[in-house]
């Protein structure tokens, strides 16, 4: 196989956004471990309902071409 260039600035970009990808979703688990401690399981059957409608509304701004 060919060897492929890979640009040292997009691989730091790259790792960058990853880096933030895994700290929202590691914020996201936090706030769900902190909510349910507090409030119970209510809480998880809205951070679910949030979860819901947030899918939802990806998934129309990519139908709609956004």
């Amino acid at each position: 196989m060919a060897a492929t260039h890979v640009d040292p600035i997009e691989a730091r970009q790259e790792a960058r956004t990853a880096a933030k990808l895994l700290m929202f979703a590691l914020a996201l688990v936090v706030f769900a471990v902190v909510t349910t401690a507090i409030w119970g399981l209510p809480a998880l059957a809205m951070i679910g309902l949030a979860g819901t409608v947030t899918v939802f509304g990806v998934l129309i701004a990519y139908a709609a071409g956004f």
